[in-house]
Formats: C-alpha cells, sequence, structure tokens
C-alpha cells in the first residue's frame, strides 16, 4: 500500500495515519516477509536479506532492511523463523524484531495447511531535530518548533506485537491469509501525552502458482491484496525462469483511480547452486512520479537446498518456491 507523506509535516502524517507496512516488490521470492505460516515450507533452511530504496530522490523517502530466516521442524510438524526490519521514512524510525513459529497439517498427499503466530517487539523512534513547523524559529537563530505537539529532540516508544497468518498449499499453487500486527498496544511517550502512535492491522492475501512451460521455462504468475479496511491495492506479477538459473518478469501495483502505485521490472540471477540475488526497480505512476525517479529493491536468498533435521518427513507436495 502506497504510504503518503510530506517531509516537512511527517509528523501530522503519522498521527493521523498510524504506522504503515513497509512495500516490497520482490514479495513472490520471500513470502514469509507476509506470513509466519510460510516458516519451514521449502523444508529447508532459508534465509533472505532485503533493502530497499522507495521513491528514489525524494528527500525523506522510506528506505528499508529487512532480514529473516526460517527452518522447519519435521519431528513436531512445524516450522520456526526469525524476522529482523527496519523503516526508515523521514524523522521516523521503526524496528522490529519478530520470532515465529506454526503448525503445519496434510491435509492430504498433495495438500498441507500451516498456521502461524508471530510475536516480538516493535520500537518506535521520532526525531524531532529533522521536524520542521511553520511557525518554527530554526538555525541560524536557534532551534524552537513553537508547537507542544513536535519535540525538539529524539523521542522512543516501543511495544509488543504479534502477527498471525495462515498458508496453504496443493501441489503448484500457494494460497496465504495474514494480518499484521495481530495485536499491539497503542504507542506512548513517557513526559508526552501528545505523542500517541497506533500500529494500524494490515491484511494480506497472497496467491502463486507454478506453470512448467517446456523443458527449461516456468512461468510463475502471482498476486498480493493488501488493505487497511480503509485503502485496498492489489498488485499482480509474472515472473519466467530459465533453466533455474536466471529469471526476469513484471508487475502491476494498483488498478484503481486512487491507488495506483508503480509498474515494476524484476530480473534476477542464481550466483551459485545456493545463493540468489533478486532486484526491481518500480517505475512511478502515482501523482507522485513528478518528484521522484523510482524505487529500487536488492533481494539475497540463501537456502541450503537440502533437507535438515530429523523424523517425520514432509508430505510430497510439488512444491511451487521460486528457485
Amino acid at each position: 500500500m502506497k504510504r503518503y507523506f510530506t517531509p516537512i509535516l511527517l509528523w501530522y502524517a503519522v498521527s493521523l495515519s498510524a504506522q504503515q507496512f513497509p512495500q516490497y516488490s520482490l514479495y513472490m521470492l520471500n513470502p514469509y516477509t507476509y506470513n509466519p505460516a510460510y516458516a519451514g515450507l521449502e523444508n529447508t533452511l532459508v534465509a533472505n536479506g532485503a533493502y530497499r530504496q522507495q521513491w528514489s530522490s525524494l528527500e525523506g523517502a522510506p528506505v528499508t532492511a529487512h532480514f529473516n530466516a526460517h527452518l522447519p521442524l519435521f519431528v513436531i510438524s512445524s516450522g520456526v523463523g526469525l524476522k529482523v526490519e527496519n523503516d526508515l521514512i523521514g524523522a521516523h524510525r521503526t524496528t522490529s524484531a519478530l520470532l515465529s513459529y506454526n503448525y503445519q497439517m496434510e491435509l492430504s498427499r498433495t495438500a498441507l495447511l500451516s498456521v502461524g503466530l508471530s510475536a516480538g517487539y516493535m520500537q518506535y523512534a521520532l526525531d524531532g531535530t529533522k521536524l520542521r513547523a511553520p511557525d518554527g524559529v530554526y538555525e541560524p537563530f536557534g532551534f524552537n518548533h513553537n508547537d507542544p505537539n513536535l519535540p525538539e529532540g529524539k523521542v522512543n516508544a516501543g511495544t509488543p506485537l504479534l502477527e498471525a497468518g495462515v498458508f496453504l498449499q496443493i501441489k503448484r499453487l500457494q494460497m496465504g491469509a495474514s494480518m499484521q500486527p495481530a495485536f499491539a498496544p497503542v504507542l506512548s511517550v513517557a513526559d508526552n501525552n501528545n505523542l500517541k502512535i497506533e500500529p494500524k492491522q494490515h491484511y494480506f492475501f497472497t496467491a502463486a502458482y507454478t506453470l512448467e512451460a517446456g523443458r527449461y521455462l516456468a512461468v510463475r504468475p502471482s498476486a498480493v491484496v493488501k488493505t487497511d479496511l480503509a485503502e485496498t491495492q492489489m498488485e499482480i506479477s509474472t515472473v519466467l525462469q530459465w533453466n533455474e538459473n536466471i529469471f526476469a518478469g513484471a508487475s502491476f501495483r494498483g488498478f484503481g483511480n486512487n491507488d495506483r502505485d508503480a509498474a515494476v521490472v524484476i530480473a534476477g540471477l542464481k550466483i551459485n547452486e545456493k545463493t540468489t540475488l533478486g532486484y526491481s526497480f518500480d517505475i512511478p505512476l502515482s501523482p507522485l512520479s513528478a518528484a521522484n525517479r523510482g524505487s529500487h529493491e536488492l533481494l539475497l536468498r540463501y537456502s541450503l537446498d537440502k533437507p535438515i533435521g530429523a523424523g517425520k518427513l514432509p508430505p510430497i507436495i510439488y512444491n511451487p518456491r521460486f528457485l
């Protein structure tokens, strides 16, 4: 979902719209980002590192760093994972760390249902020195916002949070639904009752299918729907993979007049048998297109690429994972 803000009035944007979930264009390569129920479903250890620079050249635009790792626990039909994320938007920084667990149920020899939960902590920080108010007095005449709602230094607040999701695999089809956060108290800062941030619930619905189009070519259409029940945005993607080594594709984000955001170009390759590099470039289509040069995202993925652990083996499913 698009994250609207004005660099000068970032404080008011956050006060009105609450915390917004970061955007990811390479969501199809990293399903665990959106859904804790995906942990361990690739039957091996997987780690992902992502870096996104949104709305390049626009001052105060979002910059996001993300890391996650997950693996299966076959002996108890489960998966576990870790997710760490740092999202910087102008004067605002949100950092979170969560551990996840899911339970996986075999519905048939070709169908698997996973139910997952993440628990962790989110830290919010606001750097008042980066804010400017219309009536403020600033260097070289001093530094005073002349506004009791705006801090003149750095303030912090933190809260525990929960995320929940379900994920279904049926042969080459994947479908998932998640809520982030499922629970999180309102953040408030001691000695500043004017700073209250309410983490806003976002709902994600994903789907992907893998189609073998020949001996060397695989086609993977995918889609994600994101909503906070006030705004809804859909993204549709198609990625082509050649000989299990290189891939390329495109996405379109936002199909309504009010949520049209970007066309996305995707490319990547396997660096070696266990490591994959992905890149995406967002061509802006929203009203902000006149003020930025697009968005860049890099994803580095590591897969152990062999079963780990002992005990109950996973069901026989044509896993539609990408690479």
